[in-house]
């Protein structure tokens, strides 16, 4: 297979206009508006990144002191982490401020409003992760769908270790993908470090989901409720009916239906068919461009194409066009 394939897109932006820098900030970040608080400082805006399937890097300079802020009515479309070069970006959300410092980055949520003051001279390391991707290495982590919206707090502490960990994960990465531009063999595995990266992310900066993290790891689950997740995942492609459940693990569908409520907060039924998109998303995901959605979809089990297009946007913000077109 031609490596061409699995290169990185590059994202070059050098403007003084403020439509076309709106424009490249849609494509790392989503909805925003931008306000100039010093007229007669022309805009010097200038990005130069690599998106890498779901995740972008890269550095921002606006050139000129003024305000980011998000949309009231639409959420950014990823998380964004933002490590200061030079400046210190000054960040206000619900009446609360905090910065962007060499050592303490700042991490933001698409559903978080705020607003970010930015000098002349500030140049970022900036850093954004698609919302459906991190939600679903999240959702796989504590082995249930997320119902609510992530947010991690929002300084990322230097001092901290296992940030610290994760800075230097992303710099192998970087160094890897640099070193090794032109082997198809690291292309092929780059969509597992960019989840690595992820998951590590997840584990290192706390969020409203840590607690359900470490209940995953410390608590014990009863043997058949095991028995039922690993029947799900190893069947999921056929249809797959609760009298069968009720057999292979010698438990009743009331049993069943209290345990999955009690440890995912879902239906069995609901998270049949969660598993099953999640198992399509990821097949997606490492897809090429030209691959045949709807014999994907069938592969995994769907019977009804209509009602699985509709569930998969609800489910991954996305339809699943647009996530092959992520490749």
């Amino acid at each position: 297979m031609d490596h061409i394939n699995y290169l990185p897109r590059i994202i070059i932006s050098n403007t003084h206009s403020f439509k076309d820098a709106n424009d490249c900030l849609n494509q790392i970040i989503g909805p925003h508006e931008l306000i100039d608080t010093a007229i007669k400082q022309p805009l010097d805006f200038k990005f130069k990144g690599k998106q890498y399937n779901s995740i972008i890097t890269g550095e921002l300079v606006y050139g000129k002191d003024l305000i980011f802020k998000t949309n009231q009515h639409d959420n950014m479309h990823y998380y964004c982490i933002t490590r200061p070069k030079s400046g210190t970006p000054i960040f206000k959300k619900d009446r609360h401020t905090f910065h962007a410092t060499q050592n303490d980055a700042a991490i933001v949520s698409p559903n978080e409003k705020f607003e970010i003051f930015l000098e002349k001279d500030c140049i970022q390391s900036f850093t954004s992760i698609s919302k459906p991707l991190l939600e679903n290495t999240l959702s796989n982590i504590i082995s249930k769908p997320i119902l609510e919206p992530i947010y991690f707090e929002n300084t990322m502490f230097g001092d901290n270790d296992k940030v610290s960990s994760w800075w230097n994960l992303v710099e192998t990465f970087m160094s890897s993908e640099h070193q090794n531009h032109f082997n198809p063999l690291f292309h092929e595995i780059r969509s597992d470090l960019e989840h690595i990266i992820i998951k590590s992310l997840l584990l290192a900066q706390p969020h409203n989901y840590s607690h359900e993290i470490y209940k995953k790891y410390s608590d014990q689950d009863p043997e058949y409720f095991k028995i039922a997740l690993d029947y799900i995942h190893h069947n999921i492609c056929d249809p797959i009916d609760i009298d069968d459940l009720e057999s292979i693990t010698g438990i009743s569908r009331k049993i069943l239906a209290r345990i999955f409520k009690k440890k995912l907060n879902i239906t069995l039924q609901s998270y049949i068919r969660y598993y099953r998109l999640q198992c399509i998303y990821n097949e997606l995901l490492k897809s090429n461009k030209d691959a045949n959605i709807t014999n994907i979809a069938l592969k995994w089990g769907i019977s009804h194409l209509g009602r699985f297009s509709v569930e998969y946007k609800k489910r991954f913000g996305e339809s699943p066009s647009n996530t092959i077109k992520r490749k």
